[in-house]
């Protein structure tokens, strides 16, 4: 397949509608993701400081874009590490944690909770991910309380009764170290595509009320989510019948304490294969997934539940290594993050795995095949990647000189986040935030 072809394939619904599309996402950001602000300088004597220059410059964004953390102090070279923490807090401003089950506690009640834990790869302890999202401005997630898939073999086989007191304590544990300290903690995840259930929890009618009830009792006033394994493809030609609709919808009317919902984005073409031939097949397979129309659709069907939307994973693959394959991942990267950064209803999104070569692999399964990371595989950055600091250091970024009027006053429209603003020699700090 040629570069013209890839292209075509994965970008011509955008093509074919670029005027309607591009609308929705200006109209979109500038309505949701902007707000304005009115300022009042005066002197000393509480005198209007009229005619005086002001630098707006704004410090963050109250909207997330992050990424998984799961390659914090994970390479052998120091050299590596020093740079991953160094691009990480400079691209992203949001953060998952892995508390996978098996690994945060991969002996019976032997936490890896500190930062000098035992370490496992692409699973750095909680505490060392903590103390690097606070000393840099990141905000922490958690992932996940219950995913049946990670559940570890030293309590797989146990009866529904004993798992249930093991998963319990699990979460008390968790919520002792952690309450008040998260943007939100990830109940559940991929219960839908699971093919093998591990254990009888999986197959439990009513788990996932189950888990949100005690999520609630030991997190009471943090985010729940709930999280599920692409579901956008079937929302959106399923609409209000897609069952992760109905599951979600059945569980509010149920009263299950979920706060946001989490939709998991992964285009993995090539993970079970990379043949040629099966490469361009599942690609033509796959087309629908840069479908604007679809996103919007499965956006809006599902913000009808009234619910904060995630995009909780996100992988866009690079269909070759030449540069014209990057270039195209840079395009549809930004096409994607617009469409989540206008839509009303979603606040933030994590892209997957930032780095080739460094994704989850198993036997039949390895996300490296993808080629979905920003960063090459020694760190440099991607197109894609120099892209997405682009929208939201400079394109989604308010920074301007402004002069007051006669009352002292300077008003300005930006985006929602934190802002300092400068004025004869004096510095303030102020906020514009989506209140609604």
């Amino acid at each position: 397949m040629t570069d013209k072809e890839k292209r075509s394939l994965y970008m011509s619904k955008y093509y074919d509608n670029k005027s309607e599309i591009d609308l929705r996402i200006s109209n979109g950001i500038e309505k949701y993701r902007k707000g304005e602000k009115t300022l009042f300088f005066k002197d000393s004597e509480g005198n209007p400081l009229a005619g005086k220059k002001v630098k707006i410059t704004q410090k963050n964004h109250d909207f997330k874009y992050g990424a998984n953390i799961f390659m914090l102090d994970e390479f052998g070279k120091s050299e590596d590490n020093a740079e991953y923490r160094r691009f990480f807090k400079e691209y992203f401003n949001f953060a998952t944690l892995p508390f996978y089950w098996n690994t945060l506690e991969p002996n019976e009640g032997k936490m890896r909770f500190e930062k000098n834990s035992e370490k496992i790869y692409r699973r750095p302890a909680p505490e060392l991910c903590m103390e690097y999202c606070r000393e840099n401005g990141i905000t922490p997630k958690l992932h996940c309380l219950y995913y049946d898939k990670f559940t570890p073999d030293w309590c797989a086989a146990d009866d529904e009764k004993t798992l249930l007191l093991k998963l319990e304590k699990r979460f008390s544990e968790i919520a002792e170290r952690y309450c008040g300290k998260m943007f939100e903690f990830e109940v559940t995840n991929e219960l839908f595509v699971v093919k093998e259930r591990k254990t009888v929890l999986a197959r439990k009618r009513g788990i996932i009320n189950i888990c949100f009830e005690l999520a609630r009792k030991y997190f009471p006033n943090e985010k729940l989510t709930i999280n599920e394994a692409n579901p956008i493809p079937d929302i959106a030609r399923l609409d209000y019948y897609s069952p992760y609709f109905l599951q979600c919808e059945n569980l509010l009317n149920q009263g299950v304490p979920i706060d946001r919902i989490g939709l998991q984005n992964h285009l993995f073409v090539g993970a079970s294969s990379r043949t040629p031939e099966s490469y361009e097949a599942q690609m033509r397979e796959r087309y629908y997934w840069n479908d604007p129309f679809m996103y919007y659709r499965a956006l809006d069907v599902m913000a009808e539940l009234g619910k904060p939307l995630e995009i909780t994973e996100a992988t866009v693959p690079t269909f070759g290594t030449s540069e014209a394959d990057e270039e195209l991942q840079a395009d549809m990267l930004r096409l994607w993050v617009s469409i989540w950064f206008s839509h009303p209803a979603v606040d933030a999104f994590v892209y997957w795995n930032t780095i080739d070569d460094y994704a989850y692999s198993s036997p039949g399964w390895d996300e490296n095949k993808c080629r979905g990371g920003l960063f090459h595989h020694d760190l440099t950055p991607k197109k894609s990647a120099l892209e997405l600091k682009n929208l939201f250091s400079k394109e989604w970024y308010t920074e301007c000189e402004l002069v007051t009027d006669a009352m002292g006053e300077v008003s300005f429209r930006g985006f929602f986040g934190d802002y300092t603003a400068e004025c004869c020699g004096k510095k303030i700090e102020f906020g514009i935030h989506n209140d609604n």
